[in-house]
């Protein structure tokens, strides 16, 4: 249970003294956040069970990359039996809320952003899901992280194997995925850089399209960035305002040594695979026939480009 916002009312005061203009933020899907102020600054708490992520935050802090807003952490620490982190407040618009007509120009800058990931020094080793502070991850290589989707463990999602398996025709479509995965596997570079892996939710725009905070890193990634422009491809059908050709033409012109064509359906293929396993675990039955309905079109795709040799 999350707390009330009475309860962080209390926190709040009891912590910083008095706070004005508490009110409640949309949260993610592991956490809840608040924003308040004291005196002329504005904060942003944000409390869930899942420390890791919050420790990834304080390390994404320390980034000083030009075009990556990352919000500056005040402390963290753990309050009303969750955890917590309090960064700085940033204003701008979520992607979702924004006007038809701003969308172009705030995927330019969105490019600006992805650009100033691939600049920041991942440190440690391993690649998937890296841990603060050192950065390491788990897996040897980029292709057996990608690869091990359906060892993934059961920490968050509580039950997704034995829920998956309750709905044969998804079960089927994701043995079928992670089969057509694995057989591409070669195709695959080792390259290892930051992901940021969630980036069209977490991210605010402002007034002339620029990106003013980018936030939640806790699926943050080592691996090929590339990965990161797959999210927004296969993100689109949720983003009906994003122009698939725009993006596309932007990743070649910014990454012209991307195999965009090679490796973008293998990674939306990951995406999908996760994307069912996420389902299981909320049971959501529409959600799980979506996704092994776009797990079936990539698996064609896949298997069209492997008769082709490219």
């Amino acid at each position: 249970m999350m707390p009330t916002l009475d309860q962080i009312d209390r926190f709040l005061t009891e912590r910083f003294g008095p706070v004005a203009d508490l009110v409640t933020l949309q949260g993610g899907g592991w956490s809840s956040a608040y924003g308040f102020a004291t005196g002329s600054d504005e904060w942003v708490l944000r409390v869930g069970h899942q420390r890791d992520d919050f420790e990834k935050e304080c390390v994404a802090a320390t980034w000083r990359q030009p075009g990556l807003p990352v919000p500056e952490v005040l402390e963290m620490g753990d309050a009303l039996g969750c955890h917590a982190v309090v960064t700085r407040r940033h204003h701008g618009t979520k992607l979702a809320d924004l006007e038809t007509a701003r969308v172009p120009a705030a995927i330019e800058g969105l490019f600006e952003v992805l650009a100033a990931i691939r600049r920041v020094e991942l440190p440690g080793e391993g690649y998937g899901i890296w841990l603060a502070p050192g950065a390491d991850a788990p897996a040897a290589s980029w292709p057996e992280y990608l690869c091990s989707v359906a060892d993934r463990d059961e920490v968050r999602l509580v039950g997704w194997r034995r829920k998956l398996s309750a709905h044969p025709s998804a079960s089927d479509a994701f043995r079928r995925g992670g089969a057509a995965l694995a057989r591409r596997s070669d195709a695959i570079p080792a390259t290892r850089g930051l992901v940021h892996a969630d980036l069209l939710l977490n991210h605010l725009i402002g007034p002339d399209g620029s990106i003013t905070a980018v936030f939640d890193w806790g699926n943050a990634l080592a691996g090929d960035p590339l990965y990161d422009i797959a999210w927004i491809v296969y993100c689109i059908p949720w983003f009906p305002a994003i122009d698939r050709r725009q993006v596309l033409d932007l990743a070649r012109l910014r990454f012209p040594d991307d195999d965009i064509d090679g490796l973008l359906p293998l990674y939306e293929l990951h995406i999908a695979l996760g994307e069912l396993q996420y389902a299981a675990f909320r049971e959501d039955v529409a959600g799980m026939e979506g996704a092994s309905g776009r797990l079936g079109r990539l698996i064609a795709a896949s298997d069209e480009q492997e008769r082709s040799g490219s």
